[in-house]
């Protein structure tokens, strides 16, 4: 039986330093090898030449050499990429260790025992994923921007102990690309542009065959600066929205942006104040920000007397999650969001951010449960609004119902740069994910 290195267990960075040795990783592949030691699902966009399958292969060496009943399953849309890349990769990592890393390297299977192994292939059945199962089990994709989304849903089955996705940002959905927009709050998403790699930043001395700024240039010649292909290929950059996105990338990072530079930019996210005094916040809470309108920050520059507003949307006992939003102006000053809450509850914790910070007005979707909390506030003696979302937009040539209203102005707000929002990724990934399209009778609609 092969030794187990246990000491690297926890540490792929040192491990392809001191047992796979030269050539040695660079920063950002330095910083895969981190994220995959401690995310469950970890995804790569790089721009190409960047050195993605380089650290992928050595990742499927560590994870078998350090666990006694590990398995890697590596697959791609074509077993070209499977085989030539990252396998290759692999064989020229096993060849040059430094340790001897025993079991049976051929063709693009590593065999050490009956439940310790890797193996590569591509298929077009995504039942021919099946089958694979450990406690200990590593799933990497390669080229994943351009695997069917069925064999993406088969792989996740597997319930892999850890899934590395690396691809490039060509696609304009799937798995891959959801990794990187609605479902960021899933996934440890790394970025790798051509000025990350080391002839750019001149680590390591540099390194042959990758992307050099000659490379780049011709590239610009090429495409021009703002053509996909560039974007993709050069900046690992995706298309900064789709044809019916409601709102960009780039709006929505700014709007953060504005959210981060306040006077609270320095404090650490992970020490959030409690501004409602009970428990602390849950694990998806985001940072919350300042109440008092006199300590002078920039989110109070334009307006320090403007009144809060806190904004309700029901759900419970599913997998939606009933969220409270407090603004002043267009700036979001507390996030937090609940699962599994009932609607008493709901209406509870509304009460204590209005007593607690003199809220004089409070909005709530009034369809479905949203009904209950709008009567038991009232009941409460609170200043609640109920709101109609399924009901008649007030421009009504325009929108198809209220919610399309509302969320038109949202989409003003960030295309004005008017609205700050939090770090919070899984409300930056909702966001990303609103579509919208347009009636034969030229009214706007929300997916």
């Amino acid at each position: 039986m092969t030794a187990v290195l246990e000491d690297y267990r926890d540490d792929p960075v040192r491990f392809v330093e001191e047992v796979l040795g030269h050539p040695p990783p660079y920063d950002k592949q330095r910083e895969i090898l981190r994220t995959l030691a401690v995310k469950r699902r970890v995804s790569v966009v790089g721009a190409n030449g960047s050195g993605k399958d380089w650290a992928a292969a050595r990742a499927i060496l560590w994870w078998l050499a350090t666990r006694p009943r590990a398995i890697a399953v590596v697959t791609g849309p074509t077993q070209r990429q499977v085989e030539q890349i990252v396998w290759r990769e692999l064989r020229a990592a096993y060849k040059a260790s430094r340790v001897p890393l025993g079991g049976r390297l051929s063709g693009s299977q590593w065999n050490i025992a009956d439940d310790r192994y890797a193996i590569g292939f591509s298929t077009n059945k995504a039942d021919n994923l099946q089958g694979f199962h450990s406690p200990e089990l590593l799933v990497v994709v390669t080229e994943a921007h351009a695997m069917p989304q069925d064999q993406m849903e088969a792989l996740k089955r597997l319930y892999p102990a850890r899934m590395l996705l690396t691809g490039n940002a060509f696609s304009r959905d799937g798995e891959f690309f959801d990794s990187h927009h609605t479902k960021r709050h899933i996934y440890a998403a790394v970025t790798v542009s051509v000025y990350d790699t080391p002839n750019f930043t001149g680590e390591n001395g540099g390194a042959p065959g990758m992307p050099t700024e000659e490379d780049v240039e011709e590239r610009k010649l090429d495409w021009g600066e703002d053509h996909p292909l560039y974007q993709g290929s050069i900046l690992a950059r995706f298309p900064d929205m789709l044809d019916d996105s409601l709102l960009s990338r780039s709006a929505i990072e700014a709007a953060v942006a504005r959210w981060e530079g306040d006077c609270h930019s320095e404090r650490s996210e992970a020490e959030p104040r409690n501004l409602s005094g009970d428990a602390p916040p849950s694990t998806d809470a985001a940072p919350e920000r300042c109440f008092d309108s006199a300590c002078g920050c920039a989110q109070h520059d334009n307006d320090p007397n403007a009144p809060f507003r806190l904004g309700v949307d029901v759900a419970r006992f599913g997998s939606d999650k009933t969220a409270l939003c407090v603004r002043r102006g267009w700036s979001v000053e507390y996030l937090r969001s609940f699962s599994r809450i009932d609607t008493m509850r709901t209406a509870g914790e509304a009460v204590t951010l209005v007593r607690d910070h003199d809220i004089p007005a409070v909005f709530v979707d009034e369809g479905g449960l949203g009904a209950g909390v709008v009567d038991r506030l009232r009941e409460l003696r609170a200043p609640v609004h109920g709101v109609q979302f399924g009901g008649k937009a007030r421009q009504s040539g325009r929108f198809a119902n209220m919610r399309a209203e509302l969320f038109w102005e949202l989409r003003r707000l960030f295309n004005e740069q008017l609205i700050a929002i939090p770090p919070d990724e899984e409300l930056i990934s909702q966001l990303l994910g609103l579509r919208y399209d347009v009636t034969s009778a030229g009214q706007v609609k929300m997916e």
